[in-house]
């Protein structure tokens, strides 16, 4: 008898000390208040994207206990501020904000949360492919996740589509142009009919834009590989810049805002976020615009949120990427800004009610959920956005130079070597 008292009162010690532990660390999270389900608690977020505000503001009003701050920074200053909060480790936020094109530099690092190990495997579950494959570390672990998936499609003015392409209907005008080689002989139609004052599409790049996550990876097991689609897709470019079907006006310069409003380009590739790029003042562009597909899917960017390893609020800012991976956020999300899902369902939800003032009666979720289904699910690495950049630069310079591909291949490769020299490049 007295052995087993012994043996229930060492356990009894031992479960109160377990006890112990489990209260402290609930209080260290300072997010769940597990008596009454409350989310309680202060969280930071450092982002270089003002939206998050907006996000901030409704989780607090599903939340009132929780309490959000948000900073801002410039893009351009960003990323060195996070790298060198946590590098110093004093200072850094619960939940940090992550772009497309350096992504895979923190979620492969030691200061992301493994949200797989948090549940995040069903959080993404219902995503769109390449949007919760991009948010995976080299393990295959999720690392960071996304609210939107920033598809892209050609928009168009429909009154300048009718006048050059016979037609403002978005399906017509898809078939139209669902291949390259209907691209470059409708932009000679356009050119010749327009006496050369209006061009198809914007810029020979649009090329680079659509093809960029749609072609093999440029690095696997330490080697470069140029897919034999970028051979392909040069000979064509070429035959767009020699043609005219372009106007010449690269993304995001000055006179390929003003395309977009003048209709001296009737197709412009366009991301789904860009609508600031259009001049609505007055309501003008109401009812003024058309989204196509493009002949294959794309997207451009894309803003990520990961939590800090270190984090004493790991709970409560799991709370919020939770919030964000939501039908409930991403449903507000489209009806405030227009930004295209993530969660595939919620895409479903709103084919065919959804509608934006700028596109009239169009369902304009349709283009883009006819393509983002199709988009490979490639994960990032550390190589393929710079790699793609010399890329653009190389041919880039080569077609308008009328270079032979054997020259524009040798030229960049001589670059990814310089710059890579630990790559294998034949």
């Amino acid at each position: 008898m007295k052995k087993w008292l012994s043996i229930l009162f060492a356990s009894v010690l031992v479960l109160a000390l377990f006890a112990g532990c489990s209260k402290s660390e609930e209080t260290a999270s300072g997010s769940m208040n597990k008596d009454n389900n409350k989310v309680e608690g202060k969280l930071t977020i450092w982002t270089f994207f003002g939206q998050v505000e907006d996000m901030a503001k409704e989780f607090e009003k599903k939340y009132p206990d929780a309490d959000v701050e948000v900073k801002i920074f410039p893009g351009d200053q960003y990323q060195t501020k996070l790298l060198n909060v946590l590098q110093s480790g004093r200072d850094v936020p619960d939940i940090f904000d992550l772009e497309r094109g350096y992504i895979d530099k923190f979620i492969n690092s030691k200061f992301a949360v493994n949200l797989s190990d948090m549940g995040a495997e069903d959080l993404v579950k219902d995503y769109v492919p390449y949007v919760q494959a991009l948010g995976r570390d080299s393990k295959g672990d999720v690392k960071a996740i996304s609210d939107h998936s920033s598809p892209g499609a050609f928009w168009y003015i429909k009154e300048n589509a009718k006048k050059y392409l016979g037609t403002d209907d978005p399906e017509k005008i898809s078939q139209m142009v669902d291949s390259y080689d209907k691209i470059i002989e409708l932009g000679k139609k356009v050119n010749q009919d327009s006496n050369g004052k209006v061009h198809l599409i914007s810029h020979f790049g649009d090329i680079y834009n659509i093809e960029a996550y749609n072609t093999k990876p440029w690095v696997k097991d330490g080697k470069l590989t140029i897919d034999s689609a970028w051979k392909k897709n040069y000979e064509l470019q070429k035959e767009i810049f020699n043609n005219d079907v372009d106007a010449k006006l690269e993304f995001f310069s000055a006179g390929w805002g003003n395309a977009i409003n003048d209709g001296s380009v009737v197709l412009t590739a366009m991301p789904a976020w860009a609508s600031f790029m259009v001049d609505n003042k007055n309501d003008k562009a109401v009812n003024k615009y058309g989204v196509a597909r493009t002949p294959k899917g794309f997207y451009m960017g894309g803003t990520y949120r990961s939590i800090y390893e270190k984090s004493p609020n790991k709970e409560l800012a799991y709370k919020f990427i939770e919030f964000i991976a939501s039908k409930e956020w991403q449903q507000h999300n489209l009806e405030v800004t227009g930004n295209m899902p993530g969660l595939l369902s919620v895409y479903e939800d709103n084919l065919d009610t959804y509608k934006s003032p700028m596109f009239g009666d169009q369902n304009v979720l349709k283009p883009y959920y006819d393509t983002v289904k199709d988009i490979p699910d490639y994960k990032s690495d550390k190589y393929g956005e710079e790699v793609l950049s010399k890329w653009r630069k190389v041919a880039g310079q080569g077609i308008k130079n009328n270079e032979k591909i054997d020259s524009v291949i040798k030229k960049f490769k001589k670059e990814v070597k310089n710059t890579f020299p630990e790559l294998k490049v034949d």
